[in-house]
């Protein structure tokens, strides 16, 4: 048995999870600025947009490839988190 066949899956399931967390982290910074200008009704649909975005991926890896994908994709999101918090920081440091 060669751990390849494993293995796919779980990177799969992480590069997913980098890719949907970079998404949902940088909508979130523009629902935050849309909602610190007032935008309210501008940040409705694109919350609405990552919620459902968010839930439909986590529900498809956990079908398509049960735990362990599921598991992945979560530390991926978490991952794309750091890196976005991270990224946002400098961006306040720079503009001060």
């Amino acid at each position: 048995m060669t751990i390849t066949p494993l293995l796919f899956p779980i990177i799969a399931g992480l590069a997913a999870g980098l890719a949907l967390g970079a998404l949902f982290f940088r909508g979130l910074a523009a629902t935050a600025r849309l909602y610190a200008v007032g935008g309210v009704r501008r940040a409705m649909p694109l919350y609405l947009l990552r919620l459902a975005g968010a839930t439909a991926g986590f529900t498809i890896a956990a079908a398509w490839g049960g735990a362990e994908v599921l598991l992945a994709m979560l530390a991926g999101f978490q991952m794309a988190r750091a890196v976005m918090v991270r990224h946002e920081r400098r961006a306040q440091e720079e503009a001060r």
